[in-house]
């Protein structure tokens, strides 16, 4: 469960330090605004418009949390794990990655791996993956039986 974690933060790392900088920035200014307001203006004026502020910066900040889960999805999803003989492999073009085919069972499925483990594997061997559910991206890959 380390490895899918230390995989996510180290491929989403400059997303969550943006995000966590703008949650500091967002909550430091209301925090100032709120004592200035508490020192200066004790009216209910003055807490009614710090409440608006307060509401259309909450509003700002669900929007990035929002577009961080759309783009990095596996933050709230468990690791997939699923074991199988490796059917095929190839280099895709388009997306630049390397694919691997898996089957597992009566199901067939594509994960994203990378040069090493593309190279290490062959046709029909035997392995257990731990892998992104929504990206299939390949976090551990352990050789569990080979044909060679």
């Amino acid at each position: 469960m380390a490895d899918y974690y230390y995989y996510l933060w180290s491929t989403t790392w400059p997303n969550l330090m943006v995000l966590f900088l703008i949650i500091g920035m967002v909550i430091l200014r209301l925090g100032w605004k709120f004592v200035c307001t508490w020192r200066y203006a004790r009216d209910a004026w003055g807490f009614l418009i710090w409440t608006v502020r307060a509401s259309i910066w909450i509003g700002v900040l669900g929007v990035y949390i929002d577009l961080l889960l759309f783009s990095q999805p596996d933050w709230f999803h468990r690791p997939g794990i699923i074991q199988g003989s490796v059917q095929g492999k190839s280099f895709d073009t388009g997306a630049s990655s390397y694919v691997l085919d898996l089957r597992s069972g009566t199901e067939r499925k594509q994960f994203y791996i990378d040069y090493y483990v593309y190279e290490q594997l062959n046709v029909d061997d035997q392995v257990k993956l731990m892998y992104l559910p929504t990206r299939r991206e390949v976090v551990r890959c352990e050789v569990m039986g080979s044909l060679l």
